[in-house]
C-alpha cells in the first residue's frame, strides 16, 4: 500500500483567521492557608478535597498583587520537590479509557471509535476544563520563552563563528539557534507561541514588576495556524489495514476537547546547515558518500589545515536530528515541571508518526497542513518524507523549497543570521562594548568565505544524488509533545492505593481549583465525609 504525501499549494491556511482566540479574564488566586512541613519548611496546606500525600509539599501562594502570575513565580516548592513527584498523568477531566464503548470524534473529522473494555474502565464522569489563558502562557513561557540575553561566552578561537541568536530562552538550542517552535493546539485552534523581543535587559524577569512579560509576550507572540482543532484522529486505520495506528494504540486522548497540546516543532534544516558550516570552519571534518567513499563536492578544500577527515553523510544527518532533539527534550521537560508545578496533568507522548501529525498522508488526516516534497524512490534513503513546512508559518532550510531553490541561498542565509539584526554579532550583544567591538573586528569570530563554498558545493552534491539536502532526515520533525489537562483526581481514587499518595494526587493538584479557578469546583473533588448529623 502506497499514501500519497501532501504537496506545496499556495500557502493558504484552511479555516484559519488573522485574530487571536478570545481567553478567560484573569481570575485573582485564593490565598491557601499557610503551614509548615516536617523540618520547619514553610508551605501552603492543600486546602479541601481529598489530598493525600507527603505534608511537606507545597502549593504556590499568591504574590503580593493576588495575580495568577504573580502566583507562579511566588510559590515555594523548590526545583527537587518537583523532581520527586512529577509524573506522566495521563487521565483528565471528560477523558475516557477501555470503556468499550463506540465514541464519536467530533472534533477530528466524526470519525468513530472504540477502545476495547479493560481493567482501566474509565469515563469521566466531569467536563472538560480547558486551562485557562494565565495557564497556557505560564506554560509556553517555560517551555520557550524569551528570559534575556544568551550570555556567548564562547572564545572566537572556540567556534564563537557557530553562534547565530544573541536572544536567550528558558531552554538551551545548538548554537543559539532557536530552531524550534512551540506549537499549541486548545479548543481555540492551533497557534505557533513564537515571542520574539529585543532583549530589554540581561535578565528579562527580576521580580514582580516583570511578571505581565508572561502575559505579554503569550498575546503578542502568537501566530494562528487553524481556527479549529487539526483532524489526527485516533482509529487513523490506512484503507486495507487492520491493526496500523499512525496515532498510536495509547493515544486515545490526544486532541481531546479541554486539552491543550504542546507540540514542539523543529526546523532540522537549520541545526544541519549551520553544522555543516561549523564543522568545514572549525572541526576539519568533510562529508562523504557512504557508498563510495569520496567527498561530497568538496574535494578541492581537502589539504592540511582545511578538510582532512570524511565523515559519512548518514551520520551527520543524524548528528543534526539528535541536536533537534535535545532542544526539544528540554522543552518538554519545562511543560512537565511547569505542569506539575501548578497542579495540571502533564501526559508526554511520541509515538505517533510525526509525518503523519505534519499532514503527509491527507487522505487520512490533514493534520497540520504542511507541505511535502515529492522524491523519487530510487535516490531517496530510507523513504524518508521530506517536509517542506507551511508557508507564512514555518519554512525550514531545505534545498530545493520555494525559500531555498538551491545550495547558494540556503548556506548565506544560515551565515548571514549571526551578522543580523538579532544574530550575536549583529548589535545590542551581551559583552561590554569595548568587548564588543574587539570581537566583532576579529577574523575568527566570523565564518571564512572558503567554508562557505565549500558548505555549497557539499549541498549540491547532496541533491544532485539524493534530491534533497537533508537527505537522510526530514527537515522538520515534531516527534515529542506534551498535553497537559485539569486532573481526573477520582480516576486515581478510584485505581491506585492512598497510602504513601500512590493515587497521584499531589497537594498542588488537589488544590488546584481553589488556587487558578477560585469560585469553581473541582469536578472530580473527592465528596466530604457526612457530619454526625449525615449531612456533608
Amino acid at each position: 500500500m502506497r499514501l500519497s504525501r501532501r504537496q506545496p499549494d499556495d500557502g493558504a491556511v484552511p479555516g484559519s483567521g488573522p485574530g487571536e482566540a478570545p481567553g478567560p479574564a484573569p481570575a485573582a488566586a485564593t490565598a491557601p492557608q499557610e503551614s509548615t512541613g516536617p523540618g520547619g519548611v514553610p508551605g501552603v496546606a492543600a486546602p479541601g478535597s481529598g489530598a493525600r500525600g507527603s505534608g511537606s509539599l507545597t502549593v504556590g501562594a499568591p504574590g503580593a498583587d493576588g495575580s495568577p502570575i504573580s502566583a507562579a513565580f511566588a510559590g515555594h516548592r523548590s526545583l527537587f520537590s518537583l523532581l520527586a513527584t512529577v509524573r506522566t498523568r495521563r487521565m483528565g477531566l471528560g477523558y475516557r479509557s477501555e470503556t468499550g464503548e463506540e465514541e464519536r470524534f467530533e472534533w477530528s473529522g466524526g470519525h468513530s471509535a472504540v477502545q476495547p473494555d479493560g481493567p482501566l474502565h474509565h469515563a469521566s464522569a466531569a467536563a472538560p476544563v480547558p486551562l485557562s489563558e494565565e495557564e497556557t502562557a505560564l506554560v509556553c513561557w517555560a517551555a520557550a520563552g524569551p528570559n534575556g540575553l544568551a550570555l556567548a561566552d564562547v572564545p572566537v578561537h572556540g567556534a564563537l563563528a557557530g553562534m547565530l541568536h544573541r536572544r536567550g530562552r528558558t531552554v538551551p538550542s545548538s548554537s543559539g539557534d532557536l530552531g524550534v517552535d512551540l506549537f499549541v493546539v486548545d479548543d481555540s485552534g492551533v497557534w505557533v507561541y513564537r515571542p520574539r523581543p529585543e532583549p530589554a535587559q540581561p535578565v528579562e524577569i527580576r521580580g514582580p514588576e516583570d511578571y505581565h512579560k508572561v502575559m505579554d509576550w503569550y498575546r503578542e507572540g502568537r501566530v494562528q495556524v487553524f481556527d479549529h482543532r487539526p483532524d489526527l484522529p485516533w482509529p487513523g486505520t490506512p484503507e486495507g489495514t487492520h491493526n496500523v495506528r499512525p496515532i498510536g494504540a495509547g493515544q486515545y486522548n490526544l486532541n481531546r476537547p479541554g486539552s491543550t497540546w504542546f507540540l514542539p516543532v523543529g526546523d532540522v534544516g537549520l541545526e544541519w546547515f549551520n553544522q555543516l558550516l561549523v564543522s568545514y570552519e572549525w572541526s576539519g571534518f568533510y562529508l562523504q558518500d557512504p557508498e563510495s567513499g569520496d567527498p561530497m563536492g568538496c574535494g578541492s578544500w581537502i589539504r592540511p589545515g582545511f578538510l582532512e577527515v570524511g565523515f559519512p553523510l548518514p551520520a551527520f544527518d543524524e548528528l543534526a536530528l539528535m541536536l533537534h532533539v535535545g532542544q526539544v527534550g528540554a522543552m518538554v521537560q519545562n511543560i512537565r515541571l511547569a505542569c506539575e508545578a501548578l497542579g495540571l496533568g502533564a501526559w508526554t507522548t511520541g509515538a505517533y508518526a510525526d509525518d503523519f501529525v505534519l499532514g503527509a498522508y491527507p487522505e487520512i488526516a490533514t493534520g497540520l497542513a504542511f507541505d511535502f516534497l515529492t522524491r523519487d524512490p530510487a535516490t531517496n534513503p530510507a523513504a524518508t518524507a521530506t517536509c517542506l513546512g507551511r508557508r507564512g508559518v514555518l519554512e525550514p532550510v531545505v534545498v530545493p523549497s520555494a525559500r531555498f531553490p538551491d545550495a547558494a541561498s540556503a548556506v548565506r542565509y544560515v551565515r548571514e543570521l549571526r551578522e543580523g539584526p538579532e544574530g550575536v554579532l549583529g548589535g545590542g550583544g551581551p559583552w561590554r562594548d569595548t568587548v564588543t567591538e574587539e570581537i566583532r573586528s576579529h577574523p575568527r569570530a566570523h565564518l571564512s568565505d572558503w567554508a562557505e563554498e565549500a558548505a555549497i558545493a557539499t549541498v549540491e552534491a547532496v541533491v544532485a544524488k539524493h534530491g534533497c539536502c537533508p537527505a537522510y532526515v526530514s527537515p522538520v520533525r515534531a516527534k515529542l509533545s506534551v498535553q497537559a489537562h485539569h486532573v481526573d483526581t477520582a480516576y486515581y481514587r478510584r485505581f491506585f492505593p492512598a497510602e504513601g499518595g500512590a493515587d497521584g494526587i499531589t497537594p498542588q493538584i488537589a488544590s488546584h481549583f481553589a488556587t487558578w479557578h477560585p469560585g469553581v469546583p473541582d469536578p472530580s473533588a473527592e465528596p466530604e465525609a457526612p457530619g454526625a448529623d449525615g449531612r456533608p
